[in-house]
């Protein structure tokens, strides 16, 4: 048993979304090695607890708490919304059905609904930013068509035909896409294939992270997308079709704004000896 200061933590998940939480509400934990070391050590899959990205929970002078989400490379998101519904569904009393949580893209509404499936999380994710729309861009061996909304975080997102394996495309091309040129800061990447049922199929390679089993930002940017190229109407609820689960986005009329909603779980609460595995990580941080 190691003799190192534990740091409380809980483990939540969003449709396989997966983040580590931190309660920073009363003041950061004692040795804090800043925000980045704590991402990269605590999301390490095989020295730390594993994760996606880091969500601090901390307190906001506008809203009932403020979230910040680190991602597991270290580098900050300006919004998360996937993190977004599980720190709403960890701060949720049971009593209030509806809670404001300020976020680096503004303070967002979050409503809770509680059912036989678990705590389902409706969220008011603001107005999507159109950039461009069918821009080509060319990586590796392949050109894109592509479409680039902002949701307080960049999207890049291209839809397909056919039967191609959106994984493996996101796999090979989702790295030189994320650093392209065209993004200085980098970008989120989509690759979605419209369905005959009215859904969309979608993954996502996330900036900061990889490949993840589900991506809310990237579910409404797709979704905006979707209503600029006249794929879907707008005011239409469409099953966002993720690795992980389905969301259900809605686009309203003018794009002048896009809800959200699915499933948030709390995995597990646990403890960890955050300053032994900053010490132990040593060249992995570099």
């Amino acid at each position: 048993m190691t003799s190192a200061p534990l740091l409380s933590f809980v483990k939540v998940q969003g449709l396989g979304n997966d983040f580590v939480l931190l309660d920073v509400r009363h003041g950061q934990p004692p040795d804090w090695p800043g925000d980045a070391q704590a991402a990269i050590v605590l999301c390490d899959r095989h020295f730390g607890v594993g994760g996606d990205g880091l969500l601090l929970v901390g307190p906001s002078t506008v809203a009932q708490a403020r979230m910040r989400v680190v991602n597991a490379d270290g580098s900050e998101a300006e919004m998360c919304g996937n993190g977004l519904r599980c720190v709403a569904a960890y701060l949720w009393d049971r009593v209030r059905p509806e809670i404001a949580i300020e976020t680096g893209a503004g303070v967002r509404s979050c409503r809770m609904h509680s059912s036989a499936r678990g705590v389902e999380v409706e969220v008011d994710m603001g107005a999507p930013e159109v950039r461009f729309i069918q821009r080509p861009i060319t990586v590796l061996d392949r050109d894109f068509v592509t479409t680039a909304i902002g949701l307080g975080n960049p999207h890049l997102i291209t839809f397909l035909d056919g039967e191609e394996p959106l994984r493996e495309l996101a796999r090979r091309y989702g790295p030189d896409l994320e650093h392209h040129p065209e993004f200085p800061e980098r970008t989120n990447v989509g690759f979605a294939r419209p369905l005959e049922d009215g859904s969309i199929e979608l993954v996502v390679w996330e900036r900061g992270c990889g490949l993840t089993l589900a991506c809310g930002t990237g579910a409404c940017a797709t979704a905006a997308a979707a209503i600029c190229l006249g794929l879907r109407p707008v005011e239409a609820v469409v099953p966002v079709r993720l690795p992980g689960g389905t969301l259900r986005v809605r686009v309203h009329t003018g794009l002048c704004a896009v809800s959200m909603a699915g499933p948030a779980r709390e995995v597990f609460r646990g403890v960890v000896p955050l300053q032994e595995l900053v010490q132990q990580a040593g060249p992995r941080l570099l």
